[in-house]
């Protein structure tokens, strides 16, 4: 007999999914490869700056996630790029500035 899994606990499940997120927790993981190669005295060289903010790209994409769980950017990508699709072109720009919004104020305070 199969059980259904209810919506409460599918969009439970679904919130949480950008914190086992493949893309995010590679660049995580990236980062902590990066930061214990790396020397802890020069932290203040490129390497650990690079560490740095691939682990922030990583946090940054995780938050978008949480943000808009259900948003699947995609099909608004596929629809843009094969129909022309303007509202769809939008959401993806919207996507992209939130990201990168993140990644800015995640920086600018651990910083």
């Amino acid at each position: 007999m199969l059980r259904s899994v209810s919506p409460r606990r599918q969009r439970m499940l679904s919130t949480l999914r950008p914190f086992y997120d493949f893309r995010g927790l590679s660049l995580l993981a990236l980062c902590a490869v990066i930061g214990l190669v790396t020397d802890p005295a020069a932290t203040l060289g490129l390497a650990g700056y690079l560490a740095y903010v691939i682990g922030m790209a990583g946090a940054a994409i995780m938050l978008a996630k949480i943000v808009m769980p259900y948003l699947d950017v995609s099909e608004h990508a596929a629809s843009a790029l094969n129909e022309g699709n303007v509202a769809s072109a939008l959401v993806v720009l919207a996507r992209s500035l939130l990201i990168i919004g993140f990644l800015v104020c995640i920086m600018a305070w651990g910083k």
